[in-house]
């Protein structure tokens, strides 16, 4: 299990796009810290970084990167560094 301590992964349960990620940090033994957003002030926080509450969002160096696709391949590149 390779684990990514520099990244956070905001989430919502029962978002296709979320578990899109999910299952491709799971078939490639890949962990990141995952925020719920309906938990504590995740929400509210995602959107104070990055002006809005779309999950995923992947916290990059406190940058926000969205879209599902996108995340998947800037971990695949992660990968393969």
């Amino acid at each position: 299990m390779t684990k990514f301590d520099d990244l956070k992964l905001y989430i919502l349960p029962g978002c296709p796009y979320c578990a899109k990620v999910d299952r491709f940090l799971e078939e490639n033994g890949l962990e990141v810290e995952h925020l719920d957003v309906t938990q504590g002030t995740n929400g509210e926080d995602l959107v104070r970084i990055g002006g809005k509450r779309q999950c995923p969002c992947l916290l990059i160096d406190g940058a926000p990167m969205y879209e599902s696709d996108d995340i998947i391949d800037y971990l695949a590149g992660r990968l393969g560094a």
